[in-house]
């Protein structure tokens, strides 16, 4: 992980001296000098700058931008580390941030993080995009949050930690990404495509309410990323990524059985016996599915290509997790499709059960 020491900087100085408008400062070379930078035009009143260096604008008019700062006289600000990630051919930094804004009615403090993006300038088309703020998530603060002790932690890679609330669909996007690329390139081949800008995930959101969540709780949103990681002739692999407000992004891991299997014949067409023995975590699927009528993945792995001997099985979503709740193996490479049931409704069955072959 790229990490860039900013130092602690203040934009402005207090007192007398920081009414006066400050000297024009418009450096994009970093990320803390932008955040500076969109200050000093507050700061010297220049709006049209100050709005031009959002992707999207926090507001919807660039008039409602100007009226937004009517009764603000002055702003200092203090960053703190710039933290740096990269996904599909941009950078995406994180800059901590506390401001005092000081206005008619008196002095008001905020706290959060700026993410910042900057495009590969090598793969760019005219006219060139330059830094530009991505999103800022900035919330009132008290007067000793304005200090360089007690600036807020910006998660790594631009992640909003639960205090910063959820980023918006576009930057969570790139963040989750980011992580798949940087933590899956040794293992998943299609990792390459997603730095490049192909292979994006799909994105399910789902909407529960917690089994112990009070009655006038409102209902909480996991955010599920699935992810192309391999082809092969005739399996596929996936991962999933998930987010929420409380854990951030994670890559999700999958329980599954370990099984001892021992069968009468070498070319394992006969099966002797089969057991649960204990459990393994997987972090990819085999053929699977997300469905959001079910709220549940899943998956069909093939042992071999005509499929006659294969795992399969479904994840359940429930409080925030996926579990295990059924687990199926045809074991035998006998040309015949005939699964035994090994889990049900999240239990290891007493004996494995035949299933109707196919």
């Amino acid at each position: 992980m790229k990490r860039i020491l900013a130092g602690l900087i203040v934009a402005a100085a207090c007192g007398s001296a920081a009414q006066a408008d400050p000297a024009y400062l418009d450096d994009r070379s970093d990320a803390a000098q932008l955040v500076r930078s969109l200050y000093n035009a507050v700061n010297r009143h220049e709006y049209a700058r100050a709005y031009d260096y959002f992707v999207t604008p926090p507001v919807k008019s660039y008039d409602a931008y100007v009226k937004g700062y009517e009764d603000t006289e002055f702003v200092d600000v203090l960053t703190g580390e710039v933290k740096a990630d990269g996904a599909a051919g941009s950078t995406y930094y994180t800059v901590p941030t506390a401001i005092r804004a000081k206005g008619k009615g008196g002095t008001s403090y905020f706290a959060g993080c700026y993410t910042i993006k900057a495009v590969n300038g090598a793969i760019q088309d005219p006219p060139s995009r330059p830094l530009q703020i991505q999103s800022a998530k900035l919330k009132p603060a008290k007067e000793e949050d304005y200090s360089a002790a007690n600036l807020p932690t910006c998660g790594e890679g631009g992640e909003s930690t639960a205090e910063q609330g959820a980023p918006d669909a576009d930057t969570l996007l790139a963040q989750v990404s980011a992580r798949f690329v940087r933590e899956m390139s040794a293992s998943c081949e299609k990792a390459a495509d997603t730095a490049g800008g192909a292979n994006p995930p799909e994105v399910y959101p789902i909407e529960y309410k917690a089994t112990d969540a009070g009655a006038d709780e409102p209902p909480r949103t996991f955010t599920l990323f699935a992810f192309a990681c391999s082809m092969a002739a005739y399996n596929s692999a996936e991962v999933y990524y998930g987010f929420d407000d409380v854990e951030g992004i994670r890559r999700l891991s999958f329980a599954a059985p370990h099984l001892d299997i021992a069968y009468e014949d070498e070319e394992q067409t006969k099966l002797k016996s089969m057991a649960v023995n204990g459990f393994e975590s997987d972090e990819m699927l085999v053929n699977s599915e997300y469905d959001a009528q079910s709220k549940s993945i899943g998956f069909f792995s093939k042992w071999r290509g005509i499929g006659d001997a294969a795992s399969s099985g479904e994840y359940q979503f429930k409080d925030g997790r996926f579990v295990l709740v059924k687990y199926d193996v045809d074991p035998t490479t006998d040309e015949k499709i005939n699964p035994y049931a090994l889990i049900r409704d999240g239990k290891v069955l007493a004996e494995p059960e035949a299933l109707p072959e196919e």
